[in-house]
């Protein structure tokens, strides 16, 4: 029998066997395809979330035959060809967030001229991945993981369904493992709200149940299916090597740092994916105390992304090793917050006020040639004092004192000094 998880995947004839937004996006914004107009679109979703069985059912709702490419394995030349043969049909592009900006080039004219419709599906961003005029040229639906009610219901569904057309050994020793309250909770527990990563664990435990000839004979085999299972990297331990690579960076701790993204690597991680969170990091955490930072992580991101894996994971290496060993400061950071509830409290005061001035910029600065305002390069060591803040907002520093506060370490320091000396203020 086909896997499982192909072999349950809900179809344009049985929908109702989608769950979660999976459904909802199949009747809203993709009956509007069906049955009106069509466009090219990007499903960006976790894992087991819905995308590629969206796609099937759009081509099987249609009538259009459905090419299915990889970014990973498929470039510039396979899309030509599946363009030119799957004219006015449909194109499936998985993983789509792996195309380079260049490889993204060759999508424009398909999609400017509909010569074909492409649908792509992406676990990441796709503002963060792809190139404006793309975005402007696609529509995102983005897709939820479903709830762990939602993917108990879509196995009951499933099995109800296997009942009616399958009676052989495996479907009963699958069947017995699932109606167990232990294993069906443990399975739930470890899919994550991946319906696809649900069926994977339940065939393997089903297989360990009709070989072992019960549930009790078989109770080892099933204890292993879940303890090799804490390897395989779902969407909940993307995130936790992400967050434990970038919490070891924040605690200077280069060795631990490093683990976990080579860790994530070979779990199956987008080194890319790491990389954006270096040049976060590098801005957030590490800041002005040390500037070149930023510069370093976005010369790495550049790096991998022309080089492609496996090469890649050595500017990574680079990124994560300085990040971590480097100094840092998050004032940079914090000061956002700070700025915002200046704003916000200022707005919140002058909202009753009789002078909407107050939370304008001073006329000075946006009146070209006012007498009023000084240009410091005129002016001695280039510097001025004079207010730049909205009437509004000044009085919030005079009581709060300034938002950015340089910390002691590296090039802030000798920042924190200089805006000391400029404002005769204790920084």
């Amino acid at each position: 029998m086909t896997r499982l998880a192909e072999y349950m995947r809900p179809s344009a004839e049985n929908p109702q066997r989608l769950v979660g937004t999976a459904k909802q996006v199949w009747n809203s914004e993709l009956l509007q395809w069906r049955t009106q107009q069509k466009f090219h679109c990007v499903l960006w979703g976790p894992p087991g979330s819905g995308k590629t069985t969206l796609a099937h059912m759009l081509s099987q709702a249609c009538g259009l035959s459905f090419a299915h490419l990889s970014a990973v394995r498929d470039g510039v030349k396979e899309i030509r060809e599946q363009a030119t043969k799957q004219r006015n049909n449909l194109i499936f592009i998985d993983e789509i967030h792996r195309l380079s900006r260049s490889q993204q080039d060759i999508l424009l004219p398909i999609l400017e001229h509909d010569e074909c419709w492409v649908i792509g599906a992406t676990t990441e961003s796709p503002r963060a991945v792809f190139q404006p005029a793309l975005l402007s040229r696609i529509r995102l639906l983005k897709l939820s993981p479903p709830s762990l009610n939602q993917v108990e219901a879509a196995i009951d569904s499933g099995l109800a369904h296997l009942d009616s057309t399958h009676t052989d050994a495996f479907v009963v020793s699958a069947k017995s493992v699932w109606n167990d309250v232990r294993y069906r909770g443990d399975i739930l527990k470890a899919s994550a709200g991946d319906i696809r990563l649900a069926w994977n664990i339940l065939e393997s435990l089903g297989a360990a149940v009709q070989q072992g000839g019960s549930l009790e004979a078989a109770a080892e085999s099933c204890k292993a299916v879940f303890e090799n299972l804490q390897r395989s990297f779902t969407s909940k331990v993307h995130y936790d090597y992400a967050s434990a690579m970038i919490k070891s960076m924040r605690g200077s701790d280069p060795d631990a740092a490093l683990y976990y993204a080579i860790a994530a690597l070979d779990a199956g991680e987008d080194v890319i994916f790491l990389l954006r969170r270096c040049m976060i990091f590098a801005s957030e955490d590490v800041g002005n105390a040390d500037p070149q930072a930023l510069g370093l992580a976005v010369s790495a991101f550049t790096a991998a992304s022309s080089v492609g894996m496996p090469e890649a994971r050595i500017p990574l290496a680079q990124a994560v090793t300085y990040l971590a060993a480097t100094l840092k400061s998050n004032k940079c950071y914090t000061a956002i917050s700070t700025v915002r509830d200046w704003r916000q409290r200022a707005e919140q005061a002058e909202s009753n006020a009789t002078d909407p001035k107050a939370m304008l910029p001073p006329k000075h600065l946006v009146i070209a040639g006012s007498e009023e305002y000084i240009y410091p390069h005129d002016q001695p060591h280039a510097f001025v004092k004079q207010e730049y803040l909205p009437p509004g907002v000044a009085k919030f520093r005079r009581i709060d004192g300034p938002a950015y506060m340089p910390s002691d370490f590296g090039v802030e320091r000798r920042l924190r000094e200089r805006l000391a000396q400029l404002w005769n203020a204790k920084q």
